[in-house]
């Protein structure tokens, strides 16, 4: 099985996949069998197989991915957009520099494995693994993924020193896959559709986030690993 890196670096959408999410219209929202890209999929059947190694002296601790969520940006004209994506160029101001492969990236939502692709940030693809839900030592899994922060920071003094790692599986993870959690679907503008405003996707068979006001994205770019 090819590892998480080698799979990172590698990573590109075909142009068909590119045309597919482009095209895609969502003719029964979120209630239809949306494209699922399989590059995706490789990745996280990948990544959910694989854990991360908290080493704190003698002291060790493992961390695993059960569910992961895709963020894919192309600040190029005419790209793909995923206006939540929180490392992309504003409108306004100087564009973001790109991301090396494989930083941890923390933000409000949690922390991002990033394969950020491009040599200059005016046409960069912005790509990340946002880790969703993970099990620490075996135990079920948490979902709030805000709480890996200490999972990962926090298990040892830093006067002591502690590692992270990241360790491969040895089969890929079966997966199955869903709408990103809470996500909103964005206009041309890049604004939330409010649902208030937009009753014929609501008739479709979009469905709302959260705070059931904004129509859900419903490209299905989270992936929860099938426990068995």
């Amino acid at each position: 099985m090819q590892n998480l890196k080698e799979t990172l670096e590698s990573f590109s959408l075909s142009e068909d996949t590119r045309r597919k999410i482009l095209n895609e219209d969502h003719p029964f929202g979120n209630q239809g069998t949306p494209f699922i890209p399989s590059e995706f999929k490789e990745i996280a059947q990948i990544a959910l197989a694989g854990h991360f190694l908290v080493s704190t002296g003698i002291q060790q601790v493992t961390v695993q991915p059960t569910c992961v969520e895709f963020y894919y940006h192309e600040e190029a004209e005419g790209g793909i957009k995923d206006p939540i994506v929180y490392h992309r160029n504003p409108k306004n101001g100087s564009p973001k520099s790109i991301f090396k492969l494989g930083i941890l990236h923390n933000h409000v939502s949690g922390i991002d494995i990033t394969f950020e692709k491009g040599t200059h940030p005016e046409d960069a693809i912005r790509a990340s693994l946002l880790i969703r839900e993970f099990s620490v030592d075996g135990n079920p899994p948490d979902s709030r993924s805000t709480l890996l922060y200490d999972m990962l920071y926090s298990q040892a003094s830093i006067f002591d020193g502690f590692s992270i790692k990241w360790v491969d599986g040895e089969e890929k993870a079966e997966v199955e896959a869903d709408v990103r959690k809470n996500v909103a679907k964005y206009d041309e503008n890049g604004q939330k559709m409010q649902a208030k405003e937009h009753q014929e996707l609501l008739d479709k068979g979009f469905t709302l986030i959260k705070d059931m006001k904004h129509i859900q994205d419903p490209r299905p770019w989270q992936f929860k690993k099938i426990q068995v």
